[in-house]
């Protein structure tokens, strides 16, 4: 074998080598590219679904646009003011709801919101313009009835917290009316023989004395007591010292009282006192017997008796000048 046969056979032998070393190569290399094209066709994949979705997503936005123009359009063939109606039957609805199931309720408040319906017309009236280009349509019967359901919110509103402020009221009064019986009769009752009393109360008449306490009476609060004594006297001043007593108990209870009102009522006498205001209730026993109101009843059965008589003339008397 020559030399050149030898070299030829050497490279050969290395190229097989060779070739081996790069199937080798290519065979353990061969997973990596596969991995790869996995990633990319992965982000390929996400691509295309991102533009599917944007296309879909914008097809959608002009089927929603097409409709929301087409929903436009039709309202503003029906002119200005049914969207405001709709507005304010869903305003005036949840506050009324609110009012009516509100533990404290303020029926002024739609009332006090009215203004809110004007708003919504004017919004209305520059949205139309604007869309519309200066032409403009108003629709009477949903202003009408926008009109009327305000009105008709407002004074419902106002009768309600009328009838419910009355109310209140009312309750706040009988229960400091009770309050002031119970915690005079404790003091009072064995001071003099009181044979009934009743208390009047009414609460600063303008309103304001709502949810008021017997300790928070002011002079604007309407106190009156009404007291009959029991036994007989027999001098008014007698009289005028007890109805002194009840003064000066309330006044030491520091409870405001507006006007007394004592009576006494036996078989021969019958005395009457009306202490009005803070200034009579200062006067002393002296001047207090100078306002008693006293009738002396020398015989009872007898001024019955008058009595019946004078009644069976002026009967007698009407009838005469009916004939």
């Amino acid at each position: 074998m020559t030399e050149n046969q030898e070299n030829q056979g050497g490279i050969a032998v290395d190229n097989a080598v060779e070739t081996e070393t790069v199937n080798e190569t290519v065979t353990e290399s061969a997973p990596e590219l596969d991995e790869k094209q996995k990633q990319l066709l992965g982000a390929f994949d996400e691509m295309l679904k991102r533009h599917s979705t944007e296309i879909y997503n914008a097809e959608n936005q002009k089927h929603v646009f097409a409709a929301s123009e087409r929903f436009t359009r039709e309202i503003l063939k029906k002119g200005v003011g049914v969207i405001s109606l709709g507005l304010i039957l869903i305003t005036f609805g949840i506050i009324m709801i609110c009012c009516l199931f509100s533990q404290s309720p303020d029926y002024l408040i739609p009332l006090k919101l009215s203004p809110i319906a004007a708003i919504l017309f004017g919004i209305e009236i520059l949205v139309t313009l604007l869309i519309t280009h200066g032409r403009l349509k108003i629709n009477i019967i949903s202003v009408i009835v926008s009109a009327v359901l305000v009105v008709g919110c407002c004074t419902m509103g106002v009768v309600l917290n009328h009838s419910y402020n009355e109310e209140k009221i009312e309750y706040n009064n009988r229960t400091i009316a009770a309050e002031i019986y119970d915690r005079s009769y404790k003091e009072l009752r064995y001071i003099t023989d009181i044979e009934s009393m009743e208390v009047e109360v009414d609460l600063n008449p303008d309103g304001t004395g709502v949810t008021k306490g017997i300790e928070a009476l002011s002079a604007a609060d309407k106190v009156v007591v009404n007291v009959e004594f029991g036994g007989a006297y027999s001098a008014p001043s007698a009289f005028a010292a007890d109805c002194k007593k009840i003064i000066e108990g309330f006044r030491i209870m520091d409870i405001n009282i507006t006007d007394f009102h004592f009576t006494n009522q036996s078989t021969f006498h019958s005395y009457k006192l009306d202490v009005e205001g803070r200034y009579l209730q200062d006067y002393s026993e002296t001047r207090l017997t100078e306002l008693v109101d006293h009738i002396y009843i020398e015989d009872a059965n007898y001024l019955e008796d008058i009595g019946d008589l004078v009644n069976s003339d002026n009967s007698d008397n009407s009838e005469n000048s009916a004939d």
